[in-house]
């Protein structure tokens, strides 16, 4: 016992533990506990356009309701959860949160005051205002505005109903049966979705799941394949025939990036019954993805070697928690240290597209940053074989 305790691996063993629950308990909780919604883009449309009460007095309910719902928060120093802009009509709205520019929209109707001011009388029927939330973009981020707004919708309700039952007041009169049950609810909430992410696709987090599968599977075809170019480089040493290897390391990286695509396809969706519209679209950019993935991982290892392979699994195990949630949602440390730089969010975002989508409005920013990551990577790997072989390299890639 005290030979074994005289060990210094058992004391390191107490750090490494330590030290390794830290690493993972930042890269999967450190991004998503307690996560608070801060600038959620919302879109909102007014057209109401009022109604004259009997004294002769204008009387604006939609305006009423866009000053409560886009008022700054009371608090001193406290983040409005929503960030508020404004269209002119619902069809502009809507190709805004088809562009992935909001995560929702309210569209407040011309007829809005007149309805709620025929609350009034015995013929009256509530005012209707139209939610449409836009969980293809994130469905974390609607669901979330959907209460949001909710709640606001109740307080507001409270305060048209004091404020039309005191005109009810004023001319003496009192309320049918109908009315009584109206006033419960005077302004009504219809939502609707505009880019569902529908049944089987994981709540909405398949792009996510999808994209780090297209990351591990290239980061297995890059080790396998720097391996085997290590063995064919060690043959020969002129920077001719090292040229030569890395292309041939290059092509097969595309041929595996294409398989690899192909079986995420088939085990996502067709053995295990992921939601995939469109199977060919995925495949192409998932190949596309995965291989400027393949490229970067290769550009690493070619100049660090496999001293470069744990920076690709912490870029694994930080990527699910962090893509997960909205940018919005994402404390500062993990948006500005982790979100900004992942290259695993732009296959996230195009995959997104494809999915929930379905136009192609959002896929250039995606497929040009890939584009360059890849091209940076095709470069930087064909000037490796330039450089100076070393013997620990050599070593290490056999």
């Amino acid at each position: 016992m005290k030979t074994f305790l005289r060990q210094k691996h058992v004391y390191i063993a107490f750090v490494a533990v330590f030290a390794v629950i830290l690493l993972l308990g930042l890269a999967q909780l450190g991004s998503s506990v307690n996560p608070v919604p801060r600038n959620l883009p919302v879109i909102l449309v007014q057209q109401d356009a009022g109604e004259k009460l009997p004294t002769g007095q204008e009387m604006n309910f939609g305006k009423l309701l866009q000053d409560k719902i886009t008022a700054a928060p009371t608090q001193e120093g406290a983040v409005s959860p929503l960030q508020w802009t404004v269209a002119v009509s619902e069809q502009e709205a809507v190709d805004a949160m088809n562009r992935q520019q909001a995560y929702g929209a309210v569209v407040i109707p011309a007829d809005f005051s007149r309805k709620l001011l025929s609350l009034t009388t015995p013929q009256g029927q509530p005012a209707a205002a139209v939610l449409h939330t836009n969980p293809g973009m994130n469905n974390t981020a609607a669901t979330m505005v959907n209460q949001i707004l909710n709640q606001m919708l109740a307080g507001m309700n409270g305060q048209v109903r004091e404020q039309l039952l005191g005109q009810i007041a004023k001319q003496g009169g009192t309320l049918t049966a109908e009315q009584t049950k109206a006033f419960a609810a005077p302004i009504q909430l219809t939502t609707t979705t505009v880019n569902p992410v529908g049944t089987s696709s994981m709540n909405g987090n398949a792009p996510v799941a999808l994209t780090q599968l297209a990351w591990f599977g290239a980061m297995v075809a890059t080790l396998l394949l720097f391996m085997a170019a290590g063995k064919a480089a060690a043959q020969a040493g002129s920077v001719t025939h090292l040229l030569r290897v890395r292309l041939a390391q290059l092509l097969g990286g595309a041929v595996l990036s294409a398989f690899a695509a192909g079986s995420i396809v088939l085990v996502a969706g067709t053995w295990l019954g992921l939601a995939i519209p469109d199977y060919s679209e995925t495949w192409l950019f998932l190949w596309f993805t995965g291989f400027a993935f393949f490229l970067l991982q290769t550009a690493i290892v070619s100049w660090l070697g496999l001293k470069g392979v744990p920076l690709f699994v912490l870029v694994f195990f930080f990527g699910a928690p962090v893509l997960a949630l909205p940018p919005e949602m994402l404390p500062s440390f993990s948006h500005d240290w982790l979100y900004t730089w992942m290259p695993l969010r732009f296959g996230a975002a195009g995959l997104r597209d494809v999915l929930y989508f379905g136009q192609g409005l959002n896929l250039n920013a995606p497929m040009w940053t890939l584009g360059w990551i890849g091209a940076a990577g095709l470069v930087l790997t064909v000037m490796s074989a330039a450089k100076r072989q070393s013997k620990p390299t050599a070593s290490a890639a056999a």
